[in-house]
């Protein structure tokens, strides 16, 4: 009897080739991030924010359903196909991407004098059409890493690649940093050097793969599916892409640009890119590079529907139990933070990026919601669900109208999301026997509430005893009112002098989550076996 593709183990392999490949990216892409805010001048640096956004719309239109095609039929074909059907359908999805991209690029090649004017950034028109070139090159390394060898569970290789175009721009800055000053022009060749090289090494290591199962035998009795229907389900998500797209990030991105400039924009990008951060390392993410396989594979096998809603729920928690530490943290931060980690570019931030890490709360299980729905034949209901969130648009240009700043934006985007999950959910429950663990849920968010709670008294204990700066107030019961006031003054939060400050409430607001989550008790029994059995330790005992 054949091991399975993606039995226990391949995945526990996978897991750790995962986890070290983003660990390193993942401190590339923080490096790259803030070495960049501190190279560029604001304005520069607003224009790179808007050029990768238009990028991003533009891999997101051409794409035409594809990764989903992939996301969906390549576990089928892994598992039951032969060798020669299995390149066969790999190289197909790849090849049909690349094109795509071209003909987009070569339709913004022409129309871009009439893109760059309206939004101020008609002097950046060579520097936008050499961007062109990063923009294919990169739509077909990401193609080849996210569509092809993350669902095959060769994370190695996904990783990999996305290690050496990190690796390759940072040294490509640091050479340049060296011998002159830094400007957009250095950038988008040194992002385009590490591009070029990263999808050499995704190319490479697909193509050895392909090689080393080029005599898989096929299973008896199954026929690969046609492309009609692979189109069909293409169709349904490529158009709730095409949807969601209008008020997605990159959109509110030009939107930030037309109504408050680019030092806004700036500052709204750079808010983006963090949030991004965060949002790549929640356990849902895994789904589309590691556990999102895992699913369909076990749905079309002989788990269904009840073991595709049971892991569902597990990671959607998970998701939500790594999150929900990071967002008391940003809370409290206030704009301290952000001020740390731009240089002191921007100092007036607020709580804005406390408010953009709360729509990772919806996002984390978007992703999970879209798989269910995808697996079990109703993808059609995700573009029901992005059509309902085009009324996020109109909110956003009447809040900016009104002039509630960047709030606008992401509130806009926060009531996207939720209509979205809502729409979703509700639709999944009349339609099939998936239902999300509400208790659970709420026992995550509870436990963040109480540990954020226990930070604030935390801190005014902090204040009141050992920071004698509030007038005669230390150890004595009748200044309680006055401590509180005070602190509540400062906008429920103490002030924050530099890193050693944010790695105490850092480490207060995990330690103190952590502490109401053992009370609150999130996981079920079952669900804590199953991670600690992943695991191989005894590590969740909530």
């Amino acid at each position: 009897m054949s091991i399975s593709p993606y039995s226990g183990a391949e995945l526990k392999l996978s897991s750790v080739h995962f986890l070290v490949g983003k660990t390193v990216s993942g401190l590339l892409n923080l490096g790259i991030l803030l070495w960049l805010v501190r190279l560029l001048a604001v304005e520069e640096y607003g224009a790179y924010v808007a050029l990768v956004a238009g990028a991003e719309l533009v891999l997101v239109i051409t794409s035409l359903g594809l990764p989903w095609v992939a996301a969906r039929y390549l576990p089928e074909f892994r598992v039951h196909a032969n060798g020669k059907q299995l390149a066969q359908f790999a190289w197909q999805v790849i090849t049909r991407a690349f094109l795509f991209a071209v003909l987009g690029a070569l339709l913004l090649f022409i129309a871009m004098p009439w893109l760059l004017i309206p939004m101020k950034l008609g002097q950046q028109i060579d520097v936008a059409r050499l961007y062109l070139l990063v923009l294919v090159l990169e739509g077909l390394r990401r193609n080849i890493q996210e569509s092809i060898l993350e669902p095959l569970l060769q994370q190695g290789q996904a990783q990999f690649s996305q290690v050496v175009r990190n690796l390759v721009l940072l040294l490509c800055l640091g050479v340049i940093t060296v011998q002159e000053a830094v400007d957009l022009h250095h950038v988008v060749l040194a992002e385009l050097a590490g591009t070029i090289l990263g999808t050499a090494s995704a190319l490479r290591g697909l193509n050895r793969y392909l090689r080393t199962h080029r005599n898989l035998p096929a299973k008896d009795g199954w026929q690969p599916p046609n492309w009609p229907d692979m189109w069909r389900t293409a169709r349904h998500m490529y158009f709730s892409c095409l949807v969601n797209m209008t008020y997605s990030q990159p959109t509110f991105i030009f939107l930030t640009q037309r109504f408050m400039g680019v030092e806004a924009t700036a500052l709204f990008g750079f808010l983006l890119n963090l949030y991004g951060q965060v949002a790549r390392y929640l356990p849902a993410n895994l789904l589309f590079g590691l556990i999102r396989p895992k699913l369909i594979a076990s749905y079309v096998g002989e788990g269904g529907m009840p073991q595709l809603m049971r892991n569902a729920n597990l990671v959607g928690k998970m998701s939500l139990f790594v999150l929900m530490p990071l967002l008391i943290f940003a809370w409290l931060t206030r704009g301290e933070l952000l001020s740390l980690l731009s240089g002191g570019k921007f100092t007036q931030s607020g709580y804005y990026l406390g408010g953009m890490l709360l729509m990772l709360i919806p996002l984390s299980q978007r992703q999970i919601l879209e798989t269910v729905a995808v697996a079990c034949g109703q993808s059609h209901l995700c573009f029901w669900g992005s059509s309902l969130g085009v009324l996020t648009l109109p909110l956003a240009y009447w809040l900016l109208k009104s002039g509630q700043g960047l709030w606008s934006p992401i509130l806009a985007m926060i009531v996207g999301q939720i209509v979205f999950n809502t729409t979703l959910i509700t639709a999944l429950r009349l339609s099939t026997t998936y239902r999300p663990d509400k208790v659970g849920f709420f026992k995550v968010m509870a436990a963040a509430f109480m540990g954020f709670v226990l930070v604030i008294l935390a801190q005014m204990i902090w204040v009141g005893l050992f920071q004698p700066r509030v007038n005669g107030f230390v150890g004595s019961l009748k200044n309680v009112q006055t401590i509180a006031s005070e602190f509540l003054a400062q906008q429920i939060a103490a002030p924050i002098h530099g890193w050693l400050d944010l790695t105490i409430l850092a480490a207060m607001a995990f330690s103190l989550f952590l502490l109401t989550a053992y009370f609150f008790k999130p996981f079920r029994t079952e669900e804590r076996t199953r991670l600690n059995r992943l695991l191989n330790r005894n590590i969740f005992v909530w």
